[in-house]
């Protein structure tokens, strides 16, 4: 944050906001690649990514929303600019809530569709399940429903990981969107005194 406080005033804040937006982009296109054995650094690197990536993008948009603004206004504007930051992340959270629920259900039936009952690999996973609960002292019928448990839980949670592969594409292309917005914003006075408000 110090760093791109500092850039805000002798870079173009459109340039500043650009360069965010890709870093974010990176960071999400990263976590398209999510699965159940990640790993601590997998996470964090993708994490700090992203830590770089948010302050080039809000400090500059902060700085371009006051530009031009009279000192006796700069209330009012930081009010409109908080209603709107809220306003986007409400929409970002009922996007990312709706790609996710959508694909779930979408790749949930498409797993659904693809573990046949009648399919050798389908009945080979079952019966090595309902041994393995066998195996734990379960009796055979209790044992065999715990098998068609597991199965289901299995092709739920690869519908999950799907699924946020999928809110993790969208979120990408979205950062990317963000590059020609930023670009086509008009240029700033540089050097000139911080706002006001907040």
């Amino acid at each position: 944050m110090f760093v791109a406080g500092r850039l805000v005033g002798k870079i173009q804040p459109r340039y500043l906001i650009a360069a965010g937006a890709v870093i974010i982009a990176l960071s999400m296109y990263a976590l398209t690649n999510v699965y159940g054995d990640l790993g601590f650094w997998f996470m964090a690197r993708s994490r700090m990514l992203f830590a770089a990536g948010i302050p080039l993008m809000f400090i500059p948009i902060t700085a371009a929303s006051y530009d031009g603004i009279p000192p006796d206004k700069t209330g009012q504007a930081s009010a409109l600019i908080n209603a709107a930051r809220n306003t986007g992340g409400s929409i970002g959270i009922s996007l990312i809530n709706n790609v996710l629920w959508r694909r779930e259900q979408f790749h949930r039936n498409m797993l659904v569709d693809q573990a046949l009952p009648s399919s050798v690999q389908y009945q080979d996973t079952l019966q090595h399940m309902t041994n393995y609960f066998v195996g734990q002292g379960s009796p055979l019928i209790e044992a065999q429903q715990q098998a068609l448990a597991w199965v289901g839980q299995q092709v739920q949670l690869q519908a999950s990981f799907f699924a946020y592969m999928d809110a993790f594409w969208v979120l990408t292309l979205l950062a990317l969107a963000a590059v020609p917005l930023a670009l086509s914003l008009r240029k700033v006075r540089l050097g000139g005194s911080a706002p006001a408000g907040h």
